[in-house]
């Protein structure tokens, strides 16, 4: 976290001077018995903090101070994709003098819906019988009149063809109306235009600046870049035309951070913030900003919105060994058959049913997997969200192969009941480093769609660009990235890696293959092991689920399992089947009838 995410969630509230965040108390000495105000003082420049009470004398480096706290400094740039420049432009400093209000120039915003309030707080003024945009990089710069960056409007409609705006030359292009933010509020509006910022406040009361030049113009991501990345959220108010919609497009590609965009429809067929207030009033506007959508993250598929496959209907090749086609119902287009020994214990299967418990417990999650399609894996997950009372059977006439579907009408309810809660990794992106891909993916779902539980499956799948010789050191090194993720954003992320070859049984970590960085940096390792025959009569149970580490509490131990080839599901001897969200609606006295909209 950065210095202002920390102030937001320990300080309270604060003010910003300069380059320090300025708490009412100190976080170690609450002020003392005297309760003394403001002593406490962090630099989200230098990255250091320091209490002025001599009897605290509290002081350090930001990282020492989130320690103590229990979090973790960014290491990164904030969620900015792009770093400031290390040689900055030289500007000059502005030389404009604001004058007083004009009368003709107080009538002009006047009409444009601007109240006296609005213009007051954003200090218009006049410059030569012009309209005068002061920008001010901080409260105490307005307040000390040092204006930055000015801009310049004639107080009337501007015949087509005629410049309608002006700035002054030279000096540094900021945003408007960073004097008018508070920074304890962790979203950010940016509109368009200055008209557009001042009436979509005067609105709200929300923070909102103004890009100084234009949506095509993005030198102010430069010039402000260490205002801008204290906020989380960033909410694009553009116009609504191409330039307009160009803009949150580019927004979107230089932000990680949260970025939100507007419904379009809800203009009503107006241009900009202006002329939405002006024919529809506040509400119209307040509206727009509360219905502001997360920018979708290219790479990532709502499984919600993923056209189930019908088996029945697959394309596939038969041979001529009708017990293979039994088996395995043919040879599937698009998929590659290895022939291998040991594998299909059931690890990906319990990962599936583990991820719906997720679901189950509102937790939203992401999805990595390397071998099989999204639609393949939706077929799975419904049969096992659904269970063995809702699952049912049809005949491949081509194979005789026994195919088990879940209905249309639960169908519906299971795709409402996960929407917006399973994010897939889109393995049809080509990439040379996959490693990367992912993690930079995973992030986005993260700080998008606020994901908390991850899956890789598998990490043998996952390309890393490296030889044959370097490809152990590779997945190590994939693996200690994801271990940082988890503690850098607080998630969990479950991973697939496969035996060593040469293991009969998984005894222990080190039956798991690859280096051995990778089970010592994993905080809980398990294993999934599917009976024999003569193991099923002696532990009267389908396959075994076996801890092999866990760092936490330190026991180890293995659960039976009983599994229903039907749904996919796992159950554990003698306990009651899982009932999942959708499925409660259909019991009992709730009985849902599911031609209607589920009341979750």
């Amino acid at each position: 976290m950065n210095e202002f995410e920390f102030a937001r969630n320990f300080l309270g509230r604060f003010n910003v001077k300069g380059d320090e965040i300025i708490p009412e108390l100190c976080p170690f000495c609450k002020g003392g018995s005297h309760r003394d105000k403001y002593s406490f003082a962090l630099n989200y420049v230098n990255h250091t903090f320091n209490c002025k009470r001599g009897s605290c004398d509290k002081k350090g480096h930001f990282s020492q101070l989130c320690k103590e706290f229990g979090v973790e400094m960014d290491k990164d740039d904030f969620g900015w994709n792009m770093h400031p420049k290390e040689s900055k432009k030289e500007y000059k400093p502005s030389t404009a003098k604001p004058e007083p209000i004009t009368d003709i120039v107080f009538d002009y915003l006047n009409k444009r819906g601007l109240a006296q309030e609005t213009l007051k707080k954003y200090r218009i003024s006049s410059h030569e019988g012009n309209i005068m945009f002061p920008y001010y990089r901080s409260k105490e710069d307005a307040e000390n009149n040092v204006i930055t960056f000015a801009k310049f409007r004639k107080p009337h409609k501007i015949p087509k063809g005629e410049r309608k705006m002006w700035r002054e030359a030279g000096t540094e292009p900021i945003l408007f109306g960073m004097n008018v933010c508070d920074e304890n509020d962790p979203s950010v509006i940016i509109a368009e235009g200055e008209f557009d910022a001042m009436i979509i406040h005067q609105c709200t009361g929300r923070n909102v600046v103004s890009v100084p030049s234009g949506c095509e113009d993005f030198t102010w991501i430069d010039t402000c870049h260490d205002w801008i990345k204290r906020f989380n959220q960033i909410l694009v108010f553009g116009d609504n035309d191409t330039p307009g919609k160009k803009m949150i497009e580019e927004l979107s590609k230089k932000l990680t951070c949260n970025v939100l965009v507007p419904d379009y429809e809800l203009y009503l067929n107006c241009k900009d913030a202006n002329e939405i207030y002006v024919r529809h009033g506040a509400e119209q506007i307040r509206k727009i900003v509360e219905y502001m959508k997360t920018v979708p993250v290219e790479g990532l598929i709502d499984l919600s919105e993923v056209e189930s496959v019908n088996p029945k209907q697959m394309r596939k090749a038969l041979s001529s060994f009708k017990g293979l086609d039994n088996a395995t119902g043919g040879f599937m287009y698009g998929d590659l058959s290895i022939w291998t020994g040991k594998r299909g214990e059931g690890k990906s299967t319990l990962l599936n049913q583990i991820l719906l418990d997720c679901v189950d417990q509102g937790i939203k999650t992401c999805i990595y997997s390397g071998e099989i399609p999204a639609q393949r894996l939706k077929y799975w997950l419904n049969l096992q969200a659904a269970g063995d009372v809702y699952v049912e059977s049809d005949i491949d006439e081509r194979n005789g192969k026994t195919i088990y579907y879940v209905p249309k009408k639960i169908e519906q309810l299971i795709n409402k009941w996960d929407k917006g809660k399973i994010w897939v990794y889109d393995n049809r992106i080509i990439t040379k480093d996959e490693a990367e891909s992912i993690l930079k993916i995973f992030e986005m779902a993260y700080k998008r769609y606020d994901c908390r539980v991850f899956f890789v499956d598998n990490l043998m799948t996952v390309n890393t660009n490296s030889n044959e010789r370097d490809i152990f050191q590779k997945q190590a090194n994939f693996t200690l990235d994801l271990v940082k993720f988890c503690r850098e954003f607080n998630v969990h992320i479950h991973l697939v890696v496969h035996p060593r070859k040469t293991i009969g049984t998984i005894k222990d970590n080190d039956s798991v293959g690859g280096l051995g960085t990778i089970t010592n940096a994993a905080h809980n390792v398990f294993s999934v092991h599917k009976c024999t025959e003569e193991e099923k009569h002696k532990l009267n149970c389908d396959s075994v689920l076996s801890c092999l580490k866990n760092r936490f509490y330190g026991e180890t131990g293995d659960v039976p399992l009983m599994f229903s080839q039907k749904s996919r599901r796992f159950t554990e001897r003698s306990c009651n089947i899982v009932q999942y969200g959708w499925e409660k609606y259909l019991s009992g006295e709730e009985q849902y009838i599911y031609e209607d909209d589920p009341p979750f």
